[in-house]
């Protein structure tokens, strides 16, 4: 978990990265954990340069930050989390989200009675 400096936003890993980013935070030096060898704290274009650089193999789409975080967003709306809590870590409005809305799968009839049934008192 990290907040973003002069923000209110809420970084935190999702689970299924946690061992992933354990693993190259364990690693000698005081190297970044991102790109180890630049040599700027921060740098304009950081991750998109990245991107243009990593063709992926197999026939797979080029990578591209906006993609990437697309999907990051769709990933997050359809494991149903609160919209709000969703803006805040994006940085963006909830009326923002509605454009990713059209990609999240429709809940099947069980889920979307139990969640619309509430929970007794």
């Amino acid at each position: 978990m990290a907040r973003v400096p002069g923000t209110d936003r809420l970084i935190v890993c999702r689970a299924a990265w946690e061992d992933v980013l354990a693993h190259a935070a364990e690693q000698p030096g005081d190297a970044f954990i991102f790109r180890p060898r630049r040599t700027a704290r921060h740098a304009k274009n950081l991750f998109s340069s990245w991107t243009a650089r990593h063709t992926p193999t197999g026939g797979l789409p080029a990578l591209s930050v906006r993609r990437l975080r697309s999907s990051w967003l769709v990933e997050l709306l359809s494991a149903r989390i609160d919209l709000g809590v969703v803006a805040a870590a994006a940085g963006m409005s909830t009326s923002a989200l509605a454009r990713y809305q059209h990609f999240v799968p429709a809940l099947d009839e069980p889920t979307a009675v139990a969640l619309l049934r509430g929970r007794a008192l």
